[in-house]
């Protein structure tokens, strides 16, 4: 959407000059629907198409490319028309919005037609790619839809498995007599299971939400930075565990070995600064 309202903004004057020029030239005999349908066969990016008489009530069905809706028909529209002017111009054109019937950005032209109106939504996703002002491909978009909605699907089933896994070694070891050593080394394991399975989840459901079910033409990087820190937020908070696990079996066991810890913590540190870093700058560029 903000990608779309961008490029709208930049295009502004030519963008209205098309849609004035395209609405001026239809001249339907009639507001009936037939006559109306007709606009469709020439502006591929009109959406819905309906009139409204001097009274400013929809006087005909909202008509779409492939459907009829009659349930607006007769509904008050005079709250709508008290931001419409036609001082300027012969034809109103709204500031765009999303469509409350297609969820998609939209942009509103209204025109007179004797003593009544017609008022048409136009796609701007459409429109803007019929002025060769954006190119967007369907085929690829919905490749796209299906790859990362499968890789999402994959991604949580696998975190679900780790989370269960992890379940499993916990009461596993509720349930077993083990040495001091072994429980700590089972309850470490079973928490980085977890830890690493919810982080696996979020990036799964983000995956979910923002590129299959509810995706929007928003490319700005807000979302994927959320996305990235919590990941390595997870990551480090699973990796600070194995160093704290590390650190007992060495003391345990082998003070000799205690560099390897060491090295461990010093890249779990790092990592911490450069995650710091990552959200200072994403933060300064917003």
């Amino acid at each position: 959407m903000k990608r779309i309202i961008n490029i709208y903004t930049e295009n502004k004057n030519s963008v209205q000059h098309y849609v004035r020029a395209t609405m001026e030239s239809f001249y339907p005999t009639s507001t009936s629907i037939k006559d109306l349908t007709h606009f469709f066969d020439y502006e591929k990016s009109a959406e819905i198409i309906y009139g409204v008489n001097a009274e400013f009530v929809q006087s005909t069905p909202s008509i779409g490319k492939k459907y009829t809706d009659d349930s607006r028909d007769g509904a008050d529209k005079s709250f709508y028309f008290k931001w419409v002017s036609f001082q300027e111009e012969s034809i109103h054109i709204s500031n765009p919005y999303l469509n409350h019937a297609t969820g998609l950005p939209t942009l509103t032209a209204v025109k007179r037609n004797g003593d009544g109106y017609i008022v048409v939504d136009f796609d701007m996703l459409k429109l803007l790619e019929e002025l060769r002002l954006i190119e967007h491909n369907s085929a690829f978009e919905k490749i796209n839809t299906y790859i990362m909605g499968g890789g999402g699907i994959l991604l949580a089933i696998v975190s679900v498995f780790l989370i269960l896994y992890g379940g499993f070694i916990f009461f596993h070891m509720l349930f077993t007599q083990n040495t001091a050593e072994a429980v700590m080394h089972e309850i470490f394991t079973s928490v980085i299971s977890i830890t690493i399975g919810l982080a696996i989840y979020d990036l799964a459901k983000n995956i979910l939400e923002n590129d299959v079910l509810f995706k929007t033409f928003n490319y700005g990087n807000d979302s994927q930075s959320k996305t990235l820190s919590k990941f390595l937020t997870s990551i480090i908070i699973a990796l600070s565990i194995e160093s704290l696990m590390a650190v007992f079996k060495i003391v345990l066991d082998d003070y000799s070995k205690l560099i390897n810890a060491f090295y461990l913590i010093v890249g779990v540190t790092l990592l911490i600064v450069g995650t710091g870093a990552y959200n200072m700058f994403s933060r300064k560029s917003k």
